[in-house]
């Protein structure tokens, strides 16, 4: 019986893959298969959450893909201490709260973006042609605007979450995410 629902699954997902003729990135196909999951059931092979509940999964996941990708940039390019050690800062916090969000999202089945979005992925590449003082202005800005939008979604989720672990998982990041704002306006004052 699993393999008869993994393989209705799978026709299911590479028709919806054929009959899409633009490309998705990794956060858009993530979301799409975690909507095409059957959420009335709670088996080992169904996914346990609501639409909602996995967008969030997949957009914690974006999120934290592009501050270790953008921060191993960073590390890499800038002379800067500050920016360093805070990027620093966001592949060790960033990496572990990836590590239990996978963790997570694996117990219920959700797929997450195994590489970042597009939108990511052309803030990386902006970034990247940027050297000295203009990579370290435009790394604390985009540090700044991420994570203002992480705190959103992460403080809604909190607020609403409807899954008890999805929900803790939130609770618990809003003040890391609070530190990593106040840490990175801070820099971005002192690069003024």
């Amino acid at each position: 019986m699993k393999n008869l629902v993994f393989l209705a699954y799978s026709i299911a997902f590479t028709v919806m893959i054929a009959c899409n003729s633009q490309r998705k990135d990794a956060k858009e196909l993530a979301d799409s298969i975690n909507q095409t999951k059957d959420t009335s059931t709670v088996t080992a092979d169904m996914i346990t959450v609501r639409d909602n509940e996995a967008e969030f999964a997949t957009n914690a996941a974006d999120a934290g893909l592009a501050e270790i990708n953008l921060a191993n940039l960073a590390i890499s390019k800038t002379s800067n201490e500050q920016i360093k050690s805070y990027a620093n800062m966001m592949l060790k916090e960033h990496g572990a709260a990836n590590d239990e969000l996978m963790a997570l999202a694996k117990s219920k089945n959700i797929t997450l973006p195994v590489a970042m979005s597009k939108e990511h992925q052309k803030n990386r590449d902006e970034l990247d042609q940027k050297t000295g003082a203009d990579f370290d202005k435009k790394y604390a800005s985009l540090m700044e605007e991420d994570h203002v939008k992480v705190l959103a979604f992460m403080e809604h989720q909190a607020r609403k979450g409807t899954d008890p672990d999805l929900k803790a998982f939130a609770v618990k990041m809003v003040p890391v995410i609070n530190v990593h704002l106040n840490a990175i306006r801070k820099i971005k004052d002192s690069l003024k």
